[in-house]
């Protein structure tokens, strides 16, 4: 043998022997440890996994991961420690007795529409035939295994349904609040008017999180109801997306496919709504300290609220968001309280369904208006003496 031919075979040894301990490192790396942390096998940004996955953040060379809600310990290191937590109502009610309000008579989504005109697709009437067909095109997605997107969209065609939208600017819309359907809308945390929740138990275990997340489906009030001449004051207050004309959200909703990720969907609206709350809470903290008054004193407590629904599949259920009362006027966090749940091919279930819904937005477009604008209007005119709060804001009165 020359001594090429042995040099090319010692190289070919060499070249098989490294492929080897390649394939071994990478067999033996994809074993994991008893001490190997579920954050370390992760494959891909937002992969889900069932050691519970996290969002692998690339920041230059450097790179962090954080926790997101389809993770097991999202509740455990993210809500908790910030004194977000889950509750069942002792006695579930309906939205009449919960509201304290009328049922309507006749025509439901003719009796809103009469109260409350101007945003008639918003309104749902819970007729038989309209129960029939959507019993129908669920049980239809159910047997036949469709995909998430394809609850979603049935559901915000005919249960979650928009409005007709105008930009701020334009002549024909009333100077009334209307409600505003947002699909997906990025609204990241800010200061001061976009807080995120803060760690209110220190000695329990906490993850970092940004809160940085888009609901499925969210409702703001417009800003028809402020002269815009005053809209840069406005946004001193509250988070006013200006690029829509819209502030003070009231309802959100998230979707999933099947019971299977339950805790996924509630911790979903768990981030969104606490946000939400946190903030709508500074606002009345902040006209507190502007009447030298105390939390007992201020009327309306109860208003300071959001409320959501999840649809999992055919089922759903209704969640009121409301702040866990502190000792001193400080945030102590919330809870999210279940007040009613169904199944979307019962027709009985459904028919309440329509009435939370219904019900939900006339408290979003009178009381809750009302109280985000009691509370901008003292906070306002205790800031500029020369504003005329009578041009400022229109009276809202629930009928």
């Amino acid at each position: 043998m020359t001594s090429l031919e042995e040099n090319r075979r010692k190289t070919r040894s060499d070249l098989s022997g490294s492929k080897g301990k390649q394939k071994g490192t990478r067999a033996q790396s994809a074993v994991p440890s008893a001490s190997t942390s579920p954050f370390d096998l992760l494959g891909s940004v937002g992969e889900e996994v069932d050691s519970g996955p996290a969002t692998v953040i690339s920041n230059g060379n450097a790179s962090a991961k954080r926790i997101g809600p389809y993770n097991n310990n999202f509740r455990s290191s993210v809500l908790a420690p910030r004194g977000i937590s889950f509750k069942l109502a002792q006695d579930f009610t309906s939205p009449w007795q919960h509201f304290e309000s009328a049922a309507p008579k006749g025509n439901a989504a003719s009796y809103y529409d009469g109260h409350y005109p101007g945003i008639k697709e918003l309104w749902l009437d819970a007729d038989e035939g309209f129960l029939a067909d959507v019993v129908q095109e669920y049980q239809y997605m159910h047997n036949t295994r469709c995909c998430e997107a394809e609850f979603a969209a049935y559901v915000k065609e005919h249960l979650v349904k928009g409005t007709k939208r105008y930009l701020p600017t334009d002549p024909q819309v009333a100077r009334h609040f209307r409600s505003v359907r947002m699909l997906e809308l990025v609204s990241k945390p800010q200061e001061p008017t976009w807080k995120v929740p803060p760690i209110v138990h220190p000695a329990m275990h906490a993850e970092t999180y940004d809160f940085d997340i888009r609901p499925d489906c969210a409702y703001w009030l417009s800003h028809a109801g402020f002269n815009p001449n005053y809209a840069s004051l406005i946004s001193l207050r509250v988070r006013l997306i200006d690029l829509h004309g819209i502030s003070c959200p009231y309802l959100f909703t998230e979707f999933k496919r099947d019971g299977k990720s339950t805790s996924t969907v509630e911790n979903q609206l768990a981030t969104v709504a606490s946000l939400a709350l946190l903030n709508r809470f500074h606002l009345r903290l902040d006209r507190i300290a502007k009447a030298a008054s105390t939390w007992l004193k201020i009327k309306d407590p109860e208003e300071i609220k959001m409320y959501g629904i999840t649809f999992e599949g055919i089922a759903y259920a209704v969640w009121c968001v409301t702040p866990e009362m502190p000792a001193e006027s400080e945030w102590n966090g919330c809870s999210l309280t279940r007040i009613a749940h169904g199944n979307c091919t019962s027709r009985p279930d459904l028919r309440r369904l329509v009435g939370w819904i219904n019900e939900i937005h006339r408290w979003g477009l009178t009381r809750h208006a009302q109280s985000c604008q009691d509370d901008i209007k003292l906070c306002l005119r205790d800031e500029d003496n020369d504003l005329e709060v009578s041009e400022l804001l229109e009276q809202l009165e629930d009928p």
